[in-house]
This record gives C-alpha cells, sequence and structure tokens, in this order.
C-alpha cells in the first residue's frame, strides 16, 4: 500500500471525516475547517497534521483509492467465476450506502483541480482507474484474449452509469449497466488455450477451466 494512506490515530480520523465532507460538498466548495465542522477537531490539531487544503485532500484521495476496490468488488467476492464477478458487480442491491449516487471521488479532484494542481489530478485519475484495474484482473482470470480493451470497456460501462446515477440521485442506470457489460462478455473472444498456458499456474488453469470455457 502507499505509504501515504498508512496513517492511524488522530490523523485517520481526520482524514476519514473529511473524506465525508469533500464527498458531499465537493473539493472548492468545502474549505479546510468546514471539512471537519461537527467533528469535534480543534483547528490547531487540524493544521497540525495537515500544512495546507491541499495536503488533506491529497490524504482523502490516497485512503479513497486504497478502499474503493474493496467497497465496491467486495460483495462479490465470493464468487469463484469471473465472469460472473463482473456481471454481478453490477447489481446495485449489493452495494449499500449512497456510494454510488455521490459520483466517484477521484473524478472529482482530478475535474476540480485540472491545471491547477498536478499532485491533486493525478491522484483522482489513479484512484478513478482503480476499478479498470480490478476489471483487467478478473479479465485475465477468466482467459479472455485481449483483456486490456475488456477492462477499459467495462470500466467505461461503469463510469458512465456513476455519473448518471449521480446526476439523477438514483441507481437505475447499473440496471442497463449489467445489461451492457454482459453484452460485452458474451462478444469477448476467448484467448487460445495455448496463450492462456504460458505462464499461468497449473493450480489456477485447473482449478478455473472448466468453468471459463462455458
Amino acid at each position: 500500500m502507499d505509504q501515504d494512506v498508512e496513517i492511524e490515530g488522530k490523523k485517520l480520523e481526520i482524514v476519514k471525516y473529511a473524506f465525508v465532507r469533500f464527498y458531499e460538498g465537493g473539493f472548492h466548495a468545502t474549505g479546510m475547517e468546514a471539512a471537519l465542522a461537527g467533528s469535534g477537531i480543534s483547528k490547531r490539531t487540524l493544521y497540525k497534521y495537515f500544512s495546507s487544503k491541499e495536503e488533506l485532500i491529497e490524504a482523502v484521495l490516497c485512503l479513497y483509492s486504497a478502499v474503493i476496490v474493496d467497497q465496491l468488488f467486495g460483495p462479490v467476492a465470493n464468487l469463484t467465476d469471473p465472469r460472473e464477478q463482473i456481471v454481478e458487480f453490477f447489481d446495485v442491491r449489493k452495494i449499500t450506502g449512497r456510494m454510488l449516487t455521490r459520483g466517484c471521488l477521484g473524478m472529482k479532484a482530478a475535474q476540480e483541480y485540472a491545471g491547477k494542481n498536478d499532485r491533486i489530478v493525478e491522484l483522482g485519475r489513479r484512484a478513478s482507474s482503480r476499478g479498470e484495474v480490478k476489471f483487467l484482473e478478473l479479465c485475465e482470470r477468466a482467459g479472455f484474449a485481449e483483456p486490456e480493451r475488456l477492462a477499459k470497456q467495462l470500466n467505461l460501462i461503469f463510469q458512465g452509469a456513476l455519473v448518471l446515477a449521480h446526476a439523477s440521485g438514483d441507481t437505475s442506470s447499473f440496471i442497463l449497466a449489467r445489461d451492457a457489460a454482459s453484452a460485452v462478455l458474451r462478444e469477448a473472444a476467448m484467448a487460445r488455450p495455448q496463450d492462456r498456458n504460458i505462464g499461468a499456474p497449473a493450480s489456477a488453469m485447473d482449478g478455473e477451466g472448466s468453468s471459463i470455457r462455458r
């Protein structure tokens, strides 16, 4: 894990509280002290750990990047078939809370700080790409011929559904996103057996081969 997110104690408490405030109010609209309003954390304590608002935002984005995959993909982690994991990921009933209607915090940061703070833009983009990284892992496990391309397509579907959910305040867009993801997977070509064997652990092939090539 990035050392920037290895925080604890009072500093972690500050970051978690600011995380919620920035998510709800946006970065530019939420001042340094407003990010901690109502937390009981003093201004002196806040500035002890963070000398600027930008430094606090960086810590928030690092935390978001570290936890977003678990929060989104955790509900389907028990499924052994990577294809099924991908499709069921889009089932909004498996994800509790308002995460899907609040949009992507990383994308918000990248948009708000474009041309103003390269570090924040970089962290925002990195956080927003975490879903694509997980999709790539699952596509590779499933044995698709072009896992990188497919992962980008799936992330595009996910990000589009996320934007619509944020704009409308409901998650109905994910119903269509699930259908779109299923269609993309059905049309995706599988890698040839000899290609899939290259560099693949024998245990992985033995454990997944029969369920993947359906």
